[in-house]
């Protein structure tokens, strides 16, 4: 018996998941119990698809033409989106085939649907590509982490701005400069807007906290901060309190609802969070009996991903050729959780202010700050050109709170730019 591999995409992942079953077909077939081959390949264009048909596989640039080809037992999605990549998925599931895929937007939008919509068909979807890349992380809290009870994680989910925030730590330059760097190097796309605002992040972060949680998280709904806010400023001040600045994924579950959000952190330099830098990935888990974990690797590119993927491939192909009962991940999309509101979070604070250089408004700002329950615990000042650069380190605090006396501040007429509110994260330190 042979289970064909039908691949939807042929883009950086979808030509190294091909590579990877072509040159790797004896040890998978070993790991798999089965031959693996990939029999069906769909791209968009008639060009991208003339090596693999000058290779005997069949081509087409209809995926549904693919997904009805009963020579394909698994449909591996690689396209990207969020709707019509569904549909193919549904077509796919309808007929009893696997799904394999990368598609982190999809699952984030539509899982809710996508796996009742698979186990009633008796068949199932495997997405550890679409959350780290290489770092097996889907399946570490399907399986791994049960008995642990991880409820509480915070992660380095994207890349992109991962690489931007450890170039402007590394050598002083804006934002503006570490991200033309980084689309220079490949690391950025064009429009970095998905990346650097934070909605990639969301997607995962949405994902991992329906499996923490048991219950469906809209990415739509969750609290979501980019980087591109951040200076050379704040990095340097945050270097100053023994900090380095990450986009950070923060998931806990608490009774009254699920705190699921994005957001940049400081992170002291004795968290293991602080030290993954360039485009790697990590997953800080604090499990109830395992304790702290930390899972670490490369969160994207062609070979990493692709490695996720093929992994996937196997595992559907070995439950396919064993004839093994799928694995329901229907309670993924049965209830919709609460998320907690953002004003309930408590903390410390990085808080920054540029103001004018005028006597009386450090007083001013300290008591609104006060009036507001909000206890200073440092303060620095930058001077420059009638401006003054005001950096404050809080006390623990209320996230209401503070972001009452920040507006209240903010109202001044002595402030001449937008304040930047940025949260400490602590949890896990290593003393």
């Amino acid at each position: 018996m042979t289970i064909g591999i039908g691949i939807i995409g042929t883009g950086t992942v979808g030509s190294g998941v091909i590579e990877l079953l072509t040159t790797r077909a004896p040890s998978l077939a070993h790991a798999a119990g089965v031959e693996v081959q990939v029999v069906a390949i769909c791209a968009k264009e008639s060009s991208e698809l003339e090596p693999y048909a000058k290779a005997g596989i069949s081509t087409t640039t209809l995926a549904t033409d693919l997904i009805d080809d009963p020579a394909v037992h698994i449909v591996v999605e690689l396209a990207g989106g969020y709707d019509l990549p569904k549909s193919w998925v549904e077509r796919a599931l309808k007929s009893g085939k696997a799904v394999v895929t990368a598609n982190k937007a999809m699952i984030a939008k539509h899982g809710g649907h996508l796996f009742p919509f698979a186990f009633q068909h008796g068949t199932e979807i495997r997405f550890e590509a679409a959350v780290g890349g290489a770092i097996p992380i889907i399946r570490s809290l399907r399986e791994a982490f049960v008995a642990s009870d991880a409820k509480s994680l915070a992660c380095i989910i994207n890349g992109t701005s991962n690489y931007i925030l450890s170039r402007m730590a590394e050598v002083g330059m804006d934002f503006s400069a570490a991200l033309a760097e980084a689309q220079a190097h490949g690391y950025a796309e064009a429009d970095p807007t998905f990346d650097v605002e934070g909605i990639d992040a969301a997607h995962k972060v949405a994902i991992l906290a329906s499996l923490c949680s048991g219950q469906r998280v809209d990415f739509q709904k969750m609290h979501v901060e980019g980087i591109t806010k951040i200076s050379a400023t704040d990095v340097a001040g945050a270097r100053e309190m023994g900090c380095a600045i990450k986009l950070l994924g923060l998931v806990e579950i608490h009774e009254d609802g699920i705190d699921a959000r994005v957001h940049p952190c400081l992170v002291p330099y004795k968290h293991p969070l602080a030290g993954v830098n360039g485009a790697f990935n990590a997953v800080f888990i604090d499990g109830s009996t395992s304790g702290p974990s930390l899972l670490y690797g490369k969160g994207a590119g062609r070979l990493p991903t692709a490695s996720a993927v093929v992994a996937d491939i196997v595992d559907a192909a070995r439950r396919i050729h064993d004839k093994t009962a799928v694995v329901n991940l229907s309670w993924m999309g049965a209830k919709d959780a609460s998320l907690r509101p953002l004003a309930l979070a408590e903390g410390r604070y990085y808080l920054r202010f540029q103001v004018a250089d005028k006597p009386g408004v450090l007083g001013r700002v300290a008591t609104i700050l006060g009036e507001n329950g909000v206890s200073v615990a440092s303060m620095v000042q930058h001077e420059g050109k009638g401006t003054t650069s005001m950096v404050i380190d809080t006390h623990h605090a209320r996230e209401s709170d503070v972001q009452t006396a920040v507006a209240k501040i903010t109202a001044m007429h002595d402030i001449v730019q937008p304040a930047v509110v940025l949260r400490h994260y602590d949890r896990g330190v290593v003393e």
